[in-house]
């Protein structure tokens, strides 16, 4: 009976929380992973639309390993992002769904940009990211925690890249990732490890160092996501993020090779610890989410404080509700 009743609270906590997780695994920053993957899969024919908005900022980064003040060491200047986020999941059986993610984002720094060129200010598209995922397992069926394999492709934006204050790296990229999680009567938990292939992108001959015509690798990735969801009251949960990326190769600021047109080829790593606070169904099937997370390590990247925030509109009748 104990047991019964165990897992009947597991069921719905997991009930509660999957809407607002399958709209926010995706929403963060561009020094981390571009998106995180669940292994929980919304009722067949169902789906959500999230929409949400993030800024980041920075006044020291990692150059190699070692912080420093900057980005422009001489001014003090800030250098930020600020991004919307639009994501789209659907749910094609109660094994497999589709996602879609893209972003609008604006970067900005105060003043001069310095040695590498460039303007205060860019926007535009920012990468988009297309994926299925697999669940190949299921708790509620199995004695063990759901566990599911995703594929995504990303297809590059129209920005520059080759400045300090470039939207991204340009390139486009496959990934793949194995996905575990679970959920008890009293939390839920979930682990990703992926790896993502990414291909070269041409130097913007505009940038500071560029060689008319040249190419230039960006560096393929391993990344681990890791997350913890705990509810208080009725209505409130809180979760615990922490995501890593490690390139496997590149550049270092700086270093033998280095010029600001090679920013693409850095090798990029960060650790991303954050705090969110959901409200599962706040208005009818509207969800919202609160994000706080530091860049708390890292090589050759902003060591950004990140903050968001967010709506998710589950889709299809009784989204959810036969979980």
């Amino acid at each position: 009976m104990k047991d019964n009743q165990g897992n009947k609270t597991a069921c719905l906590l997991r009930r509660l929380l999957l809407p607002v997780f399958i709209g926010v695994a995706v929403w963060y920053p561009s020094q981390t992973a571009l998106s995180q993957g669940t292994p929980w899969i919304a009722e067949p024919r169902t789906g959500s639309i999230s929409v949400s908005y993030y800024q980041q900022k920075a006044t020291e980064f990692y150059r190699g390993t070692e912080t420093v003040k900057g980005p422009l060491e001489a001014t003090g200047a800030t250098l930020s992002q600020y991004t919307v986020w639009f994501h789209a999941n659907y749910a094609l059986n109660d094994a497999i769904a589709v996602d879609l993610q893209t972003a609008w984002a604006k970067s900005f720094v105060n003043g001069a940009v310095g040695p590498s060129g460039g303007q205060e200010s860019y926007n535009g598209l920012y990468d988009t990211n297309l994926s299925v995922t697999w669940r190949f397992l299921d708790e509620l069926v199995s004695n063990t925690p759901s566990v599911a394999a995703r594929i995504g492709v990303t297809i590059p934006g129209g920005y520059d890249t080759g400045y300090i204050n470039s939207l991204g790296d340009g390139g486009s990229g496959i990934e793949g990732s194995l996905i575990v999680g679970k959920f008890w009567n009293v939390a839920g938990a979930s682990a990703e490890i992926g790896y993502r292939h990414r291909g070269s992108t041409m130097v913007n001959p505009d940038a500071v160092g560029a060689a008319q015509g040249e190419d230039v690798d960006i560096p393929s990735e391993i990344f681990m996501n890791f997350w913890l969801f705990v509810p208080i009251r009725n209505r409130v949960r809180v979760g615990a993020n922490y995501r890593m990326v490690n390139a496997t190769s590149g550049l270092d600021i700086g270093g033998a090779g280095f010029s600001p047109s090679r920013f693409p080829g850095l090798e990029e790593d960060s650790q991303l610890l954050g705090l969110q606070l959901f409200v599962p169904d706040l208005f009818g099937s509207v969800s919202v989410h609160i994000f706080d997370g530091w860049i708390v390590g890292g090589r050759n990247t902003a060591k950004s404080n990140v903050i968001g925030a967010g709506l998710t509109v589950g889709l299809g009748g009784g989204f959810g509700s036969g979980l």
